[in-house]
C-alpha cells in the first residue's frame, strides 16, 4: 500500500471518528435540560435586563462580570426564541475554530485537510476526557471551552507582525473577555503574554527602546493593561467576599498546608487523568504521524528535539501549577472539577506537541508502516467506542429528557386546573453514562464506585427547596414541588 493509499485511509478514518463525536454532542445536546442555575438565571432574564442582572450578580455572587454579560445573551436568546439546544454545539464550535486558526498556522506544510480533522479530533477528545464532562451542556458554563482556545488565538494575534482592523476587533475583544470573565484564568493568560515580551526583550538585546517599536511588544502591553484592568474589576466585586464567607471554602493555614494543597491537586488531576491513557495513546499516534509525515530534520523551530522536549515539560509543568494555585487557596486542595477544563485542554495539546516532535525526529521510514497500522488501529477503536457511546448514552439521556418533561407537562396541567399547594412529584431519571475510570473499577468489583452522569442534574427534595423555588419562577407556577416521601 503506498503512502497516498495510507494517507487517504486514516484521513477517511479520522473523518468517521469527527462525524461520530460530533452525532454525540448533537445528540446530548438535544436531550439536554435546564440545571439548577439555569433556572435561576431564566427566571432573573426573565425580569431583568442585562445590565440589571449584571449588576445584580456583581453585587451579590460575582465579580465575572463578563461572564455574566455573556450569560445574559445567553439566557435572553433562550426567552426570546424558546431554545438552547443548539448552544452547547455553538459554544463548542467557536471553541474549535479559535484553536484550529492557531493549529493551521503553525502547521503550513501538511495536508490541510489532515491537520483540520485531526485538530478537530484533539478538541472533540478534550471534550470527551474532562474531568467533568457534564459542564459541556451546562448552559450557564458553556464558555469554560473559550478559555484556552481564545488564550491561544489572542497569543497568536499578538505575535503576528500586523493585524487587521477585523482582528484587532478581537484582539480587544478576547482581551475583555479573558480579563473579566475567569479570575482564576485571568493571571495565566497575564503570565503567559508577560513571558511573551521578555522574549520579545531579550531579543532585542534588553533594549526597552528598540522594544517598545516592536508592534509584538506593543500588543503585549496593550493587552496586559487590558486583562488587569478587568482583573482588578473583578477581584474587587462586592459579591465575591460575599460568597467567600461561605462555608464551602477552606484556605490553607500555613505554607506548607499550600504545598500539601498543591501536591493533592496535581496528584487528583493526574489520578482522573491515568484512566484516559488509551484514549491520549490514540491521539499520540495521530499527532506522531503528522509530524512524520510534515518533515524530518535536526531542527525544528530552530531548536533541537531535546531542547523542544524540556521546554515543553517545562512549560506544562508551570501551567499545571499555577492552575491548581486557586483551587487549593479556596479549597486546600484538587477543588471543584470543571475548574481543570482549560487544564484537560491543555494537556490535550501539550501531547500532540510532544507526538509531533517525536514523529518528526525520530520516526524513520522504516517505522512508517507500524506507525500507520497503529493510527488506523486506534481510530477503529475511536469508532466503535463513539459508536456505543451514541447508542447506551443516547437511551440514558433520552430517559433523562422524558422524566423532565414529563414532569413539567404534568405541573402546568395542574396550573392550569388552578392547583395553589405544595405538589409532590417523582424524581428525575438520573442520566447515568460509563467512562474509563468506573469501567475499570466495576471490572475489579471495587464496591466504592459512584457512576459518572451525563449532565449536572438537580431536583427538589421531600421539602420545597431552591431548585423548587427557581422552577416556579421560571414558568410561573402558582405552586411549589417537592419529592414523593417513598
Amino acid at each position: 500500500m503506498n503512502n497516498t493509499r495510507k494517507n487517504q485511509i486514516i484521513i477517511a478514518l479520522l473523518i468517521a471518528v469527527n462525524v461520530l463525536f460530533v452525532v454525540y454532542f448533537l445528540v446530548l445536546a438535544w436531550f439536554s435540560r435546564f440545571h439548577y442555575d439555569d433556572l435561576h438565571f431564566l427566571w432573573k432574564l426573565k425580569e431583568m435586563s442585562i445590565g440589571e442582572y449584571v449588576s445584580d450578580m456583581y453585587v451579590y455572587r460575582s465579580g465575572r462580570f463578563v461572564a455574566y454579560a455573556l450569560n445574559g445573551v445567553v439566557f435572553k436568546t433562550i426567552l426570546l426564541i424558546g431554545e438552547h439546544r443548539f448552544l452547547p454545539i455553538l459554544f463548542g464550535a467557536v471553541g474549535f475554530f479559535s484553536f484550529w486558526i492557531v493549529a493551521k498556522s503553525l502547521l503550513k506544510s501538511i495536508s490541510r485537510k489532515l491537520v483540520f480533522l485531526s485538530v478537530l479530533f484533539a478538541f472533540n477528545l478534550s471534550v470527551l476526557t474532562n474531568i467533568d464532562f457534564a459542564v459541556f451542556n451546562w448552559l450557564c458554563a458553556m464558555s469554560y471551552y473559550w478559555l484556552t482556545p481564545l488564550m491561544l488565538l489572542l497569543l497568536h494575534l499578538i505575535v503576528k507582525q500586523k493585524l487587521t482592523i477585523v482582528e484587532w476587533v478581537f484582539f480587544i475583544f478576547i482581551s475583555v473577555f479573558l480579563g473579566g470573565g475567569q479570575e482564576a484564568f485571568t493571571p495565566i493568560v497575564m503570565i503567559s503574554i508577560f513571558s511573551y515580551a521578555l522574549v520579545v526583550f531579550r531579543n532585542e538585546e534588553f533594549s526597552l527602546k528598540n522594544s517598545l517599536i516592536k508592534p509584538q511588544f506593543q500588543k503585549s502591553f496593550i493587552s496586559l493593561i487590558i486583562l488587569l484592568v478587568c482583573l482588578i474589576i473583578v477581584v474587587v466585586a462586592p459579591g465575591n467576599y460575599a460568597r467567600m464567607a461561605a462555608d464551602e471554602f477552606s484556605s490553607p493555614q500555613n505554607v506548607m498546608e499550600f504545598i500539601v494543597g498543591i501536591a493533592k491537586a496535581v496528584g487528583m488531576f493526574s489520578y482522573y487523568q491515568i484512566f484516559y491513557i488509551p484514549y491520549y495513546l490514540i491521539l499520540a499516534l495521530i499527532f506522531c504521524y503528522i509530524g512524520f509525515v510534515s518533515k524530518n530534520s535536526g531542527q525544528l523551530l530552530g531548536m533541537s528535539y531535546r531542547k523542544l522536549m524540556m521546554i515543553a515539560n517545562v512549560v506544562f509543568l508551570i501551567y499545571l501549577l499555577i492552575s491548581v494555585l486557586p483551587s487549593v487557596y479556596l479549597w486546600n486542595g484538587f477543588g471543584i472539577q470543571r475548574n481543570y477544563t482549560h487544564v484537560v485542554f491543555m494537556l490535550v495539546v501539550f501531547i500532540s506537541f510532544q507526538a509531533f516532535i517525536f514523529g518528526y525526529f525520530k520516526i524513520r521510514s522504516k517505522h512508517n508502516v507500524k506507525l500507520t497500522a497503529g493510527v488506523m488501529i486506534g481510530l477503529v477503536v475511536m469508532i466503535g467506542i463513539m459508536t456505543n457511546n451514541i447508542i447506551q448514552d443516547g437511551k440514558s439521556a433520552n430517559r433523562y429528557a422524558t422524566s423532565v418533561d414529563n414532569r413539567i407537562e404534568y405541573l402546568e396541567l395542574l396550573q392550569k386546573q388552578g392547583v395553589k399547594e405544595v405538589v409532590e412529584v417523582a424524581p428525575i431519571e438520573v442520566p447515568i453514562t460509563t467512562d474509563p475510570k468506573y469501567f475499570i473499577f466495576n471490572m475489579l468489583g471495587k464496591k466504592s464506585n459512584p457512576q459518572p452522569v451525563l449532565y449536572y442534574i438537580s431536583d427538589t427534595d421531600t421539602v420545597p427547596n431552591e431548585y423548587a423555588f427557581h422552577l416556579q419562577r421560571v414558568y410561573r407556577f402558582d405552586f411549589l414541588i417537592k419529592l414523593q416521601n417513598h
